[in-house]
């Protein structure tokens, strides 16, 4: 048994809006640990736990510790989820990671953005084919890759605020982001 059953269990037959009032966690969040998206905190837990009469390690007690498998593969062909059009994900429960891989995709002439974010995230980015412009904190980086080059560009960013990307090349731009901690 993982967290997330071990919740949907206790919480039997109350609804989710009841439990994320009575536990002050927020209902999104609730409902990604019983879907097994993410696990949450100790102190979500801890005040989930309370609003079953339990102590923290009665919560914790006969949950097994999961195992993760050393090595995900994800084969080229293999269906994956796709954020906003633009960024496809590339691996199975993004937020449960230590990173998010994802595959952009921009068509001549489109912008899309990586939203801000609250917390610090490291992003690096690197280019497959085509050209693509990233504005970070008002400066333009010109990324492409050159059909005689081995290597594409990149870039490394620790900024928060939102990253505008832009393809100004004539063929479609494609480029891997990773970031970490995940943030769509």
């Amino acid at each position: 048994m993982n967290i997330g059953e071990k919740l949907r269990l206790l919480r039997g037959n109350m609804t989710l809006t009841e439990l994320a009032r009575r536990s002050g966690v927020d209902k999104a969040i609730v409902s990604k640990i019983e879907s097994g998206k993410m696990t949450g905190t100790v102190e979500c837990h801890r005040k989930l736990a309370e609003v079953f009469g339990l102590k923290l390690s009665e919560f914790y007690a006969y949950m097994e510790t999961e195992k993760p498998e050393a090595v995900e593969f994800h084969p080229g062909a293999m269906k994956t989820d796709v954020y906003m059009d633009f960024l496809e994900i590339l691996t199975k429960i993004p937020l449960a990671k230590k990173m998010l891989p994802t595959f952009i995709t921009l068509k001549p002439a489109e912008t899309q953005d990586l939203q801000e974010t609250v917390k610090k995230v490291e992003r690096f980015i690197y280019i497959i084919d085509g050209q693509l412009d990233i504005e970070v904190e008002g400066k333009v980086y010109r990324l492409k890759k050159d059909p005689a080059a081995e290597k594409g560009d990149s870039i490394y960013s620790t900024s928060q605020q939102k990253h505008i990307l832009r393809n100004t090349g004539t063929t479609i731009a494609r480029a891997l982001c990773i970031s970490a901690p995940p943030v769509l």
